[in-house]
């Protein structure tokens, strides 16, 4: 019989034992460089996940639409980023209160919306108007080449949404459930439009595009999906659809207390049937902000009323530089 010795030799081949006893007992430190990077990786990945997952979280806690508060809570969170408190004392000048949108990169969108809502409610003339315009808004949309089949039911909500705030005793409360309960479908809606809105006037736009090859391209990856924020052009092309001004104003930490304000309006009419609605613009979030009553602005503020910048529907080459300046600075 061999020794057990020459036997357990035969049995194991070298390439089967532990990379410990092939090295003849010496443990080589480079071994495990591969399983230390593989295992820090995995790490990284877990806390990114863990981190994605907490500002998910905290975002879906937000609700989609604040009550009005005051600025006193802008300036409480700026407390400890001191650029921006000269802007924000200078905006107690100007606005009254402010509603903060959920920071979900719909925030635009909503916000804008509920400005028109808010404003409209109640009011026979402007709420005939937007009616008007939202029930003529699927054909546009066609026009751009959707299918029906795939917006009749994102466009038949949209208007029974306006229906509601048409309806006799409509009120602010009404404007909260609106938003609360078909919030997916007012936001898809919105987003549709505009991109048709974009692709109807291709050309006019196309020139300010920076990073994409093309109007389409544009509108596949930065408004159609959901939960993409908007820019200037978003901007431009909803509020020239429908009609309604939005002065967007920029809090920055550039130097004094004005902030910059720019408002888009259809053609600068001065009958126009709606009310501005006033979006705070941070890098990547708008807000609705409420100006002052005009004699109380006054009073806060001796001098003229401020310059609240061109009106127009669709942009000049110079509004458009004006814009991408602001956003620079913010």
């Amino acid at each position: 019989q061999p020794p057990p010795l020459k036997r357990a030799r035969g049995l194991c081949a070298p390439s089967t034992l532990p990379r410990f006893a092939r090295n003849g007992g010496r443990h080589s430190a480079g071994d495990d460089v591969p399983r230390k990077m593989e295992e820090a990786a995995l790490q990284d990945d877990a806390e990114i996940q863990a981190h994605e997952r907490e500002i998910r979280e905290e975002t879906e806690a937000a609700p989609l639409m604040g009550p009005r508060e005051p600025l006193d809570g802008l300036r409480a969170q700026y407390a400890s980023n001191p650029g921006f408190l000269p802007k924000i004392d200078g905006l107690g000048r100007r606005f009254a209160a402010i509603r903060r949108t959920r920071p979900d990169g719909n925030c635009f969108y909503r916000a804008y919306l509920y400005g028109i809502f808010e404003a409209i409610v109640g009011k026979a003339a402007p709420l005939t108007e937007f009616a008007a315009r939202a029930k003529a808004s699927l054909d546009f949309c066609l026009g751009a080449g959707y299918e029906r089949v795939a917006l009749e039911d994102f466009h038949e909500e949209f208007v029974s949404c306006i229906e509601r705030l048409a309806a006799e005793g409509a009120s602010a409360s009404t404007v909260d459930e609106v938003v609360a309960e078909c919030d997916g479908f007012l936001i898809c809606w919105a987003r549709c439009l505009t991109s048709a809105y974009l692709k109807i006037h291709a050309e006019e736009y196309v020139a300010f595009l920076s990073s994409h090859s093309s109007i389409a391209e544009f509108c596949a990856q930065e408004v159609d999906p959901m939960q993409k924020d908007a820019d200037h052009l978003q901007i431009v092309a909803l509020s020239s659809y429908f009609g309604v001004p939005v002065c967007v104003v920029y809090l920055d930490r550039s130097d004094g207390d004005k902030a910059a304000e720019h408002v888009f309006q259809e053609g600068g009419k001065s009958d126009c049937p709606f009310e501005t609605v006033h979006l705070l613009y941070r890098p990547g979030h708008y807000d609705l902000i409420y100006p002052l009553d005009e004699r109380l602005r006054r009073a806060r503020d001796h001098s003229a009323p401020a310059d609240l910048g061109a009106r127009h529907a669709r942009p000049s080459p110079d509004n458009i530089r004006a814009v991408f300046a602001l956003r620079a600075a913010a």
